[in-house]
């Protein structure tokens, strides 16, 4: 039986990007069985994809001895096909077909440079289907279906503190929405966070109306995230790998960049907008000297807000072409 490597990242951004790849040589090759390797935080990601026949997970370890494990995991074979986004060890293996990745350009985008990585010339985006049994799962957090109404996703953390919109924009952002006569009146907040994102999430969860907030902050995997944010009709938060999510789950998605490579990692396609500080590539987290307090932030709240109001009127009203 003829089998593929597909070898992703650790970070949760980096491995949804590469779902757009998977999906595309599962449907392509439908029975050459699949076995991924990743970072344990993105493992439920690929576990949740259809025709994937096995998915392990990785510890990194000093002077690469994870590779080495893992080579013996998976047993000798000859594999039809390796991708291999990493450019890690396992790209030496037996194999027919070899797509080993050696950088990218900071003006190309992951979706178009990723794809270009198995010979395609067409971007291939993000991709994230929640299973009807994973969306009837999410009714624990978000209620029964018929009765959910709107919901506004907010993401206010990051790996990285500069790359951190404060958490005081973030709340006031969210009371604005969906305020009377907004475009999101009345919606329910869903504030998500990853464990050890406390201090940067909670605080806007503990200051909204019990009744009108979504509590997630570091309740779900990453693949419970996605299903959730699957339901959400806006999603608003900084550079990181929750956002690629909400891109790969295909909800119109607004993504907050300051140091990042917007280019790079900005999210994908028509239902997108990337709101970048100014000027370019500065922190967008605010700045704690005093001598700063009269200074306007990188990111302006009431430009921010202004965005992504005319964008989710844009986007509600006019029709989309294919991506």
């Amino acid at each position: 039986m003829k089998r593929t490597l597909f070898v992703a990242s650790n970070r949760l951004g980096d491995a949804v990007l590469t779902t757009g790849v998977l999906h595309y040589l599962l449907e392509t090759e439908p029975d050459i069985a699949v076995t991924v390797i990743c970072g344990n935080i993105p493992k439920s990601i690929f576990e949740s994809i259809p025709g994937v026949e096995r998915v392990i997970g990785i510890n990194k370890r000093r002077f690469s001895l994870h590779w080495p494990e893992v080579a013996l995991k998976l047993g000798p074979v000859f594999w039809h096909r390796i991708v291999d986004f990493r450019g890690s060890l396992l790209g030496f293996l037996p194999g027919r077909h070899r797509h080993i990745w050696r950088g990218g350009q900071d003006d190309i985008h992951k979706a178009v440079a990723n794809a270009k990585l198995i010979g395609l010339d067409t971007p291939l985006p993000p991709r994230i289907m929640p299973s009807e049994e994973q969306l009837i799962a999410t009714q624990k957090w978000l209620g029964p279906k018929e009765v959910q109404g709107p919901i506004l996703a907010l993401a206010p953390t990051a790996n990285f503190y500069q790359k951190q919109w404060h958490y005081e924009n973030y709340l006031k952002l969210a009371k604005e929405l969906t305020a009377k006569g907004c475009i999101l009146e009345g919606a329910r907040i869903a504030v998500f966070g990853a464990p050890g994102e406390e201090a940067q999430a909670m605080p806007v969860v503990e200051a909204l109306p019990e009744a009108q907030v979504i509590n997630l902050v570091g309740k779900t995997t990453p693949m419970e995230a996605a299903a959730v944010l699957s339901q959400c009709a806006l999603f608003v938060g900084n550079d990181s790998g929750l956002m690629h999510t909400a891109v790969a789950v295909q909800i119109p998605t607004v993504a907050l960049f300051g140091i990042g490579k917007p280019a790079v990692y900005g999210p994908w396609g028509e239902k997108s907008l990337c709101l970048k500080s100014t000027p370019h590539g500065t922190p967008i987290t605010r700045s704690n000297n005093p001598k700063d307090a009269d200074k306007e932030e990188p990111l302006p709240f009431d430009y921010v807000r202004r965005e992504i109001e005319a964008f989710y009127r844009r986007i509600s009203e006019e029709p989309l072409s294919e991506i």
